[in-house]
């Protein structure tokens, strides 16, 4: 939680230094954040070929480096990028389709 905090922290001062305005979300945009926020996600990635779901997990959840995964699970680096890219991508097609 406080590496979450923190990258706040960082992400906003990035926002001030650029010259951007906060965002703000109206009630319908919240109301789309929680409907996106109500998807069945181990659902979801169980239907992903298990190297898929593997990378995008060690990627997005677990936050470890292309180099680690890919010497982890004994693939090159740019096949683990490539396994995240199509994992991330089918997730954004799931949320759009609702």
């Amino acid at each position: 939680m406080v590496d979450a905090a923190r990258r706040g922290r960082v992400a906003d001062a990035a926002r001030v230094r650029l010259g951007m305005p906060p965002m703000v979300l109206d009630d319908e945009q919240l109301a789309r954040v929680e409907e996106r926020a109500s998807v069945d996600l181990a659902a979801a990635l169980s239907r992903w070929p298990a190297s898929q779901r593997e990378a995008v997990l060690r990627r997005v959840v677990g936050e470890q480096e292309y180099p680690e995964i890919a010497q982890d699970v004994g693939c090159s680096e740019q096949v683990v990028r490539q396994r995240v890219s199509r994992g991330l991508a089918a997730l954004r097609r799931g949320l759009e389709d609702r």
